[in-house]
């Protein structure tokens, strides 16, 4: 047998490194379109779970104020049913709860003044006027 032609045999057996770079980015290729496809149906789950929670969100914040309201005035109805049972005069007993309910609004009021006030950053607009006034 020819040597020549031996040799050139085992060159055609070996793998091309052109072929072995393409395989690869045949494998990144693929791996690829696996993890898009993938985030993709998470994408989309998730969008779903958020809507279904948005709609859960939106019935109980229609159901939270009537359902704080009604806590509210059955505490109310029975601090005046005990004070009631200890002054003995309807009208005494609900003009308190009735005045103790407006104080606490009253302070509920001042605190969100207070807390609104902050929303603008006094202090740092402050120091930040300050920078702006030195020379």
């Amino acid at each position: 047998m020819d040597p020549a032609a031996t040799a050139d045999v085992e060159v055609k057996a070996k793998p091309a490194p052109d072929a072995a770079a393409a395989a690869t980015l045949g494998d990144v290729v693929r791996d690829s379109a696996e993890y898009a496809r993938a985030l993709g149906q998470l994408v989309a789950s998730e969008a779903e779970l958020a809507k279904v929670n948005l709609v859960r969100i939106l019935i109980v914040a229609l159901l939270l104020p009537a359902i704080a309201a009604g806590a509210i005035l059955s505490l109310d109805a029975f601090f005046a049913a005990l004070l009631f049972r200890w002054m003995q005069d309807w009208s005494f007993a609900i003009g308190t709860v009735a005045l103790a309910n407006l104080g606490v609004l009253a302070c509920l009021f001042l605190a969100l003044r207070s807390w609104w006030r902050t929303l603008s950053l006094p202090r740092s607009r402050a120091a930040f006027a300050s920078l702006w006034e030195r020379p």
